[in-house]
């Protein structure tokens, strides 16, 4: 008898075509703004992570600073008290780095991790001179904790040895430099090399393109007297978002300071949060609109069909099967929906994804007109609500059919 049940739903909605498309309609448009406001939403968010976090390491560590300590203490001297030692960049650095390197490796999570040596200096190209942070790397393993892949404007990132330097293209403009042209770089040592340049980048971060250079790890270790020690190690996450268990664990093995870029920028996650609740606020609406249409719609068809509901009552059809009609009649509609929706939605995001800016950069790819990151998930859920909404929506109207008294549904129409 299902068949019975689904060919009455079908003419019902055939019938009454013109209430059934408005309805289908208002459930595809719910769908359409959730897919197409997730794709948004999800898309603004990573370009904006990807700016803010792309340029620097999920986690890093660095050698602690030990606290101030009176001159006695130091000494081992008594009496009057008259300074505190002052604790200097020099004394900050992580010695047996490998031996921590491959522990920090062996956390779940943790995708790579970088050796690097950070410290001021000064670089001179001719007449002009600009303060800088000198930052010594190995090329392959710091492209593998930070996205410098997209941000090289000129040259080859991956020469940076102890020859050759990279630089920020702030940092090139003031200088007047190029890639093949020589700098002077000093420490706070007062050590100086001389460097090729032999990559410009942008990092998105004024400050860092203005102020940094990196150059090898072997010429930074030389050029601050730290040997063969480090100052930093730079984490890279598999999971963005991992970032913070990932400093939790690294400090249950290792006493040095760990930072996680989310214990830095929590303002920044603060507000993502709450565009995460208003676009799921706009969403919940705009479906909740849409079954509040399809309830009404059904309430509709009880009223208009109610002579046929007693005709078939009478001809023996049970409640069970009347409740059976509109319920499948509301399935249709969220099916109807869903189906025009995701497509006209998955559609739509496709188009907003070629719609390029020529020239202009968001989340260290080619900007886009909308940003948009589509994922079939999106589709996905919000077919799976508006499939759940129609038939949540047709539950109360089936049974007010289902109710009906036929002689009085056939008297009265």
């Amino acid at each position: 008898m299902r068949g019975f049940e689904l060919r009455i739903a079908w003419r019902h909605l055939l019938a009454s075509h013109g209430q059934t498309e408005l309805t289908v309609g208002a459930v595809a448009v719910g769908v359409l703004l959730v897919v197409f406001l997730s794709s948004l939403i999800n898309g603004l968010q990573s370009g904006l992570v990807e700016d803010v976090v792309g340029s620097i390491p999920h986690v890093s560590v660095e050698a602690a600073t030990p606290d101030a300590k009176p001159l006695w203490q130091v000494d081992g001297r008594s009496g009057a008290i008259t300074a505190l030692e002052k604790i200097t960049t020099r004394s900050k650095r992580i010695g047996q780095w490998d031996r921590i390197r491959s522990a920090i490796l062996g956390i779940r999570g943790v995708k790579s991790v970088a050796p690097a040596v950070e410290g001021d200096g000064f670089i001179t190209r001719g007449a002009k001179t600009v303060g800088a942070r000198i930052i010594g790397i190995i090329p392959a393993e710091q492209m593998k904790v930070v996205s410098l892949a997209n941000r090289i404007v000129e040259g080859d990132f991956g020469q940076v040895d102890q020859q050759n330097a990279a630089i920020g293209v702030k940092m090139a403009n003031d200088l007047g430099a190029r890639v093949g042209n020589r700098l002077r770089i000093t420490s706070n040592r007062g050590v100086t090399q001389t460097f090729r340049v032999a990559a410009i980048f942008d990092l998105g971060v004024e400050q860092a393109n203005e102020s940094s250079a990196y150059i090898g790890l072997q010429s930074a270790q030389a050029m601050f007297g730290i040997g063969k020690d480090v100052t930093t190690l730079n984490i890279r996450a598999a999971r963005i978002y991992d970032a913070k268990p990932i400093a939790d664990q690294v400090r249950g093995i290792t006493p040095l300071s760990v930072t996680s870029w989310m214990e830095s920028n929590e303002a920044f996650l603060d507000t993502l949060r709450m565009q995460n609740v208003a676009a799921g606020i706009i969403q919940a609406m705009t479906l909740l609109a849409s079954a509040f249409g399809v309830a009404s719609m059904m309430i509709v068809f009880v009223v208009q069909k109610s002579r046929d509901i007693g005709i078939l009552k009478s001809m023996g059809a049970t409640r069970a099967q009347i409740r059976r009609v509109f319920v499948l009649e509301g399935l249709g509609v969220g099916l109807g929906g869903a189906l025009i929706g995701s497509g006209v939605g998955t559609g739509l995001c496709y188009l907003a994804k070629s719609l390029t800016i020529p020239g202009q950069v968001f989340g260290g790819k080619q900007a886009t007109i909308v940003p948009m990151q589509f994922d079939m998930t999106y589709v996905a859920i919000a077919s799976a609500v508006a499939i759940a909404m129609g038939l949540a929506s047709s539950i109360v109207p089936a049974h007010r059919a289902a109710k009906l008294d036929c002689v009085e549904a056939i008297r009265r129409g």
